[in-house]
């Protein structure tokens, strides 16, 4: 999303249903985490947020300094709207801070609400942002439970199997950084290796020569619309040359 020093983006007023995004983002301290409890916002440095800020909600992953209540997330709150800032804008009191003059997205937020039970980090040790969706942000009990990779993976599986075409899973390939394709689908115009990614934000700014955008999929949009995202497939599929 572009955003213009000191002018708002707001959010689209969608009904929340099961795959309303969520960012869930890192707090590491009290006084964050009180702002966006009392003065419902939080803050993004530019130069290490996110790709793209397009989510419905925030979710507050706090950091093993919070001592007993860490490496968890307790709360969650909708995103009513974003602005671009530098950090004395947000935060005046400080205005000799080093990263005064530092650009940061501020997100205002609704009221939080509370995860109950908590959702717990057993299996990551290091977390930074991470791109899920209401349903599973409410139904989680671990950090683990909230990748989506693996249901995108079966929904475009089930449907495949649908509409009759022949599907493998795991499909063993011969180049690049992952040596199974996620699936493949079969044709008689010829085979579609197919890469499913997790809509996070840690892989490089720009892919490989070998990168082909219609073998990935952002596992969110396929679980929005696996209808669409085959008929796409279905398409590259049968393109000349293919």
């Amino acid at each position: 999303m572009q955003l213009t020093p000191h002018r708002s983006t707001y959010r689209h007023a969608h009904p929340d249903d099961a795959w309303t995004p969520v960012l869930v983002a890192v707090v590491t301290n009290e006084s964050d985490l009180n702002r966006a409890r009392a003065e419902h916002w939080y803050r993004i440095p530019v130069k290490r947020a996110p790709r793209q800020i397009a989510a419905e909600y925030l979710a507050l992953y706090q950091t093993a300094a919070f001592g007993a209540t860490g490496q968890r997330i307790h709360y969650y709150a909708p995103i009513l709207s974003y602005h671009l800032l530098t950090r004395a804008d947000l935060l005046p009191d400080q205005p000799d801070h080093p990263r005064a003059a530092d650009q940061y997205f501020k997100l205002e937020l609704g009221d939080l609400q509370t995860l109950d039970p908590p959702i717990t980090n057993t299996r990551h040790p290091r977390l930074t942002f991470l791109y899920t969706t209401l349903d599973r942000l409410q139904q989680a009990a671990d950090i683990s439970d909230l990748w989506l990779r693996e249901a995108a993976r079966q929904k475009l599986y089930a449907i495949i199997r649908e509409r009759g075409l022949a599907v493998e899973c795991w499909y063993p390939v011969e180049m690049g950084d992952r040596p199974e394709a996620d699936l493949a689908l079969l044709g008689p115009q010829g085979r579609l290796t197919l890469y499913i990614d997790e809509p996070n934000w840690d892989d490089l700014d720009e892919p490989g020569a070998d990168y082909r955008a219609e073998q990935h999929l952002d596992a969110l949009d396929l679980l929005r619309d696996p209808v669409a995202a085959l008929d796409r497939l279905l398409a590259a599929l049968s393109a000349p040359g293919h």
